[in-house]
């Protein structure tokens, strides 16, 4: 008792007071909207699929790993997110069939990998997906099926594995009678022990099969299987049970996944883990069992492959997904995993649905994105259209439109630039480096030289212009121990001030495994700059015997390894290393010497032993370090972050009570050291005031709950580009608006932000990613000179903008959104179109097009007005020349004299035509008009039909008359990025002289 005082006094002690704080909150973002760059061309692992036939439609709920539900009303031609507000990792989906509308979510998935993540609850919609409610189990934190009774759905069975990292009663096989209003426990075994799969019988539902595992994870081991596991009968909907024995394996067991047949429900399969694994089969609804053969394929892997499926009319077929996809034509006698043409399928595979209406057709999720098959799996077409990427890490180089690029959970290495014409398509990605992607980085020097790294350390170097790969991992050197390589092994890039013998420069690059590794040669040769830096206990480094029942050592339980590394950008001789069993280990002379200041950390309640996740040197103040902390392992789910503001000798916590989730990231801003971001495993959060007070980003089109697992500022762009472990990678498009906000005083009424300047340029239109390989598509960035405003309130009105060029003139009028908190408007560079003539079909022509836009206007300083709640706010913004673009100062001027001249043009033909609509109203208004008069009005009616399209209908026919003649060429000038050449320029003139003409003729016929 005495220690836990201590540790919570000097918690207190060390934890950054909160008084004073900003008097912030999230919805303060939600006006602003992230960019999401994909990709979906590799996609993400796919945990549940459920899927209901309507009279005219089929509609999908797909559950991902990180990335939330996805619904599709149309087969899966097309996808939306449906719970982007809520917990992302899924565990489970259920349908109500009788109500379709209604369909259950269970968060947190249940393929017990070391990566998984953590759910938070059952949700509940009643209007498809539009709005949720959670309605039990805060605490189980894993959850693997759901079922409702074939002939009450008010009856609910929800089995809850639990805990992976701890102990904990809440887990076992739940119950509700009232549609989830209420739950009681089934089933209970014990602490340990969580309820694993359940099924039910299709036309007596009083009989229910259920199976328990017992399983534990350790940062450095796994355990499956133990006395608890087993497989358990209900014959009175699950009041009472009987432990069933008779044909199962002896001794400890381990996962058991079940399947009844749902057109011979007497015959049941099971998959069970033992020491001997095997497929057995029941004759009798489960109460004895027969072991039949099966292939590796079928047993393998089991704490990862949990599905079994009866085909729902064929009685003798049964499909097996799991390394590979394998299917039985004899009840599960005899499989075979024969595919024949379409693609196959990416390996590991947790769901399946088969169409009831239509067995041919079924739907297969696996660890990289969802497949379809309309001939019973003989052959697959990849859906590429769900960005559900699960990256580890992400890092940018400084081209002209700059590179993103990281490593995704089994889909490799990627990078993509981050914008293109038309947006970013899984057609921009491209595949650099396989296995399960982690860390890649561009050399800082020749961003066609990239470094990759997969599990356990293996590295390579790329060259993008060759298109070749070696590998680069640091081999062991003689008195090494054997090498301990972290699952997620980094290797990062620094600055160096030393130069090769013939005077080019270098940069430094580390690698790590208990040692710390340093290259100046692209990773051709390693220096070892340090002793294990870790605490080398032997008892944390027993991979070869993790595993439980089935043995599983891939790397991702090796432990006491380092795990980040970070170089001070201003210092190339002070280095910091966090490892994965709590060290932070300092040097201040390249790596000779060494200090663990993880000591100092801990007096500020952070657990010792916990996983340092990042380190982060700011770039403003080098005595400024940030650490995140990451316990999870331990079953602690807290948010731990540490600053130190003297290099490190002393610690403060920062804490938030907006805080949720482990945390993975912690990033402090190039410009603005107020400004803060931290990625957890249920968010991305910000503070404005260095950590006083935090904020859950709420920004548009991105999920609130995302799984952050890396950010990256981006230094010339002034980007925030976020690394999801589910949604792929988020682009947060010029942090401007923050860093503004962080330094006034929100607590006045509005705030209008000086705008930056603005080189001349526009979005690229061209070369887009053809349409029928683009599959899923981003929106695309914006590229404009943006206005960027706060409201302490949401105003009554709209909000308005005035600009207003060198001479006073107002040339442009532009709305903004009148929500509370940050607001942001785009002016596309152009003045306020002219006025169009008026008359005839103008819908959809060069004629309405022309009443939209308005000329571009020239570089030059602009004075920019807002009107909000009867107050004025000014700022000025300055349009610069951009010459690489090929927008001089010069070519814009004549652009926009050009368009100026048809923009005069159009605005003079409407006050004609206004004026002489005007004149041929009254005309017939005459009675009895002489004949002379007849003839007058008939004369000026031919001429406004020889100005205006009056005969035009349709689309697809037009007349060509003068309208539309100036229409067609100013269109041509307004929408173009470059003036016309001077004989081009003569087509004005002649319009000019044109209008003189008609003008004169029209005038004279008017007196």
């Amino acid at each position: 008792m005495k220690k836990l005082i201590a540790i919570g006094l000097s918690a207190i002690l060390f934890v950054i007071n909160a008084s004073g704080q900003t008097n912030l909150n999230s919805s303060y973002f939600q006006t602003l909207s992230a960019r999401a760059l994909g990709p979906s061309t590799m996609s993400g692992r796919i945990t549940a699929i459920e899927g209901i036939v309507t009279s005219d439609q089929l509609n999908l709920y797909v559950g991902t790993a990180g990335g939330g539900v996805w619904k599709s009303q149309n087969g899966g031609v097309s996808f939306s997110p449906v719970f982007d507000k809520y917990n992302q990792s899924i565990g489970a989906i259920a349908i109500d069939k009788t109500n379709p509308r209604t369909v259950f979510v269970g968060t947190g998935e249940s393929n017990m990998r070391n990566s998984v993540s953590i759910g938070d609850g059952l949700f509940k919609t009643t209007d498809g997906g539009s709005n949720w409610q959670k309605i039990g189990f805060d605490s189980t934190e894993h959850i693997s099926k759901i079922l409702l009774d074939p002939t009450d759905s008010k009856v609910i069975y929800v089995a809850a594995p639990g805990p992976l990292w701890s102990s904990s009663a809440h887990r076992g096989l739940y119950k509700s009678i009232d549609g989830g209003k209420t739950w009681k426990k089934a089933l209970y075994v014990n602490d340990e022990t969580g309820c694993a799969d359940i099924a039910i019988h299709p036309t007596n539902p009083k009989i229910i099969l259920a199976s328990f595992w017992q399983f534990r994870r350790k940062p450095f081991a796994f355990e499956s299987g133990g006395p608890g596991s087993g497989m358990f009968k209900s014959l009175d909907g699950g009041e009472t049970w009987t432990k069933i024995t008779k044909g199962l394996p002896e001794g400890n067991l381990g996962r058991i996944v079940l399947s009844i047949n749902p057109s011979k429900p007497s015959d049941v399969l099971a998959i069970v883990e033992a020491k001997v694994p095997g497929l057995f089969l029941s004759k009798d609804e489960g109460a004895s069992w027969e072991k039949l053969a099966s292939t590796e394929n079928i047993t393998a892997r089991p704490f990862y492959f949990s599905t079994l499926v009866f085909d729902p009319k064929d009685p003798k077929r049964v499909y097996r997904p799991a390394f590979d996809f394998a299917y039985s034509k004899d009840g599960g006698f005899s499989w075979s995993n024969t595919i024949i043409g379409g693609v196959a399928p990416h390996a590991d595979h947790h769901a399946l649905w088969i169409n009831p209406a239509n067995t041919d057709q079924m739907y297969l999720g696996t660890d990289g994105g969802v497949y379809i098959s309309q001939n019973k799996g003989v052959s697959w077409q990849f859906l590429n259209n769900l960005p559900v990427g699960q990256f580890y890490h992400v890092s940018t180089d400084n081209e002209p439109i700059y590179r993103v690029y990281g490593g995704l959970q089994d889909n490799g290495s990627w990078m993509a630039a981050n914008s293109s014409a038309g947006g970013v398509s899984s057609a921009n990605w491209f595949d650099l480096n396989g296995g399960d992607g982690f860390w890649v980085q561009p050399s800082p020097l020749n961003s066609q030289i990239v470094f990759a790294e997969s599990q356990g350390g293996n590295a390579n170097r790329i060259d993008l212009k060759t298109g070749l790969a070696s590998s680069i991992k640091p081999q062991k050197q003689a008195g090494d121990e054997e090498h301990r390589f972290n699952w997620n092994t980094p290797i990062v890039t620094g600055a160096s001030a030393k130069k090769t013998a013939n005077g080019k420069p270098v940069f430094n690059l580390y690698m790590a495994n208990q040692y710390l590794y340093q290259s100046k040669d692209e990773g051709r040769s390693w220096a070892k700059i340090s002793p294990d830096l870790t605490t080398n206990d032997k008892a944390k480094q027993k991979t070869e015997e993790s595993g439980g029942i089935t043995g599983d050592n891939t790397s991702a339980e090796n432990h006491c390894t380092i795990f980040t590394i970070t170089q001070n950008p201003n210092n190339e001789m002070q280095i910091w290393v966090g490892t994965d069993d709590g060290n932070l280990q300092l040097t201040n002379d390249g790596g000779k010497t060494w200090v663990n200041k993880s000591p100092e950390v801990w007096k500020t309640g952070i657990p010792k032993g916990t996983w340092v996740s990042s380190i982060e040197i700011s770039k403003l103040n080098p005595k400024r370090i940030y650490a995140s902390f990451d316990n999870h392992m331990y079953g602690d789910h807290q948010t731990y972050i540490a600053m130190s503001m003297d290099a490190g000798n002393t610690w403060k916590r920062i804490a938030s009570s907006e805080f949720s989730g482990f945390a993975h990231v912690v990033r402090e801003d190039l410009q603005n050291e107020n400004l803060l971001f931290v990625g957890t495993e249920t968010g991305l959060f910000i503070s404005l005031d260095a950590g006083k007070s935090f904020m859950r980003s709420k920004y548009q089109a991105m999920p609130w709950y995302n799984l952050v697992r890396d950010i990256n500022v981006h230094p010339t762009s002034g980007d925030l580009v976020i690394a999801t472990h589910g949604r792929g990678i988020y682009i947060i498009d010029d942090l401007q608006p923050l860093r503004d906000l962080a330094k006034n005083d929100i607590e006045k009424d509005h705030l209008f932000f000086k705008p930056a300047d603005f080189p001349y340029d526009f979005a690229p239109q061209l070369p887009a990613t053809g349409s029928n390989i683009a599959g899923w598509t981003e929106a695309g960035k914006t590229i404009m000179p943006s206005f960027n405003y706060y409201l302490k309130q949401k105003s009554n009105d709209i909000v308005k903008f005035e600009i207003f060029d060198a001479s006073g003139k107002k040339i442009k009028d532009l709305n903004g959104s009148n929500n509370k908190g940050l607001n942001k408007v785009y002016w596309p560079l152009s003045s306020n179109p002219p006025k169009v003539a008026k008359g005839g079909f103008i819908a959809q022509s060069m004629v309405f097009y022309s009443g939209v836009y308005g000329p571009k206007v020239p570089t030059g300083k602009y004075k920019v007005v807002m009107k909000v709640d009867g107050k004025l706010y000014e700022q000025m913004i300055n349009i610069l020349p951009n010459d690489a673009k090929g927008f001089s100062a010069a070519n814009v001027a004549r652009l926009h004299a050009q368009s100026t001249r048809m923009f005069q043009l159009h605005e003079a033909l409407a006050v004609l035509v206004d004026s002489l609509d005007k004149t041929l109203v009254s005309w017939q208004k005459i009675s009895n008009p002489s004949a002379a008069q007849v003839k007058k009005t008939a004369t000026l009616d031919s001429m406004r039909h020889e100005i205006l399209e009056l005969k035009r209908q349709t689309i697809f026919y037009d007349e060509l008359k003068y309208r539309r003649k100036v229409s067609d060429l100013y269109m041509e000038i307004a929408t173009s990025f470059e003036p016309m050449t001077p004989i081009k320029e003569g087509a004005i003139g002649l319009l000019e002289k044109e209008f003189l003409l008609i003008k004169k003729q029209v005038l004279e016929m008017m007196r």
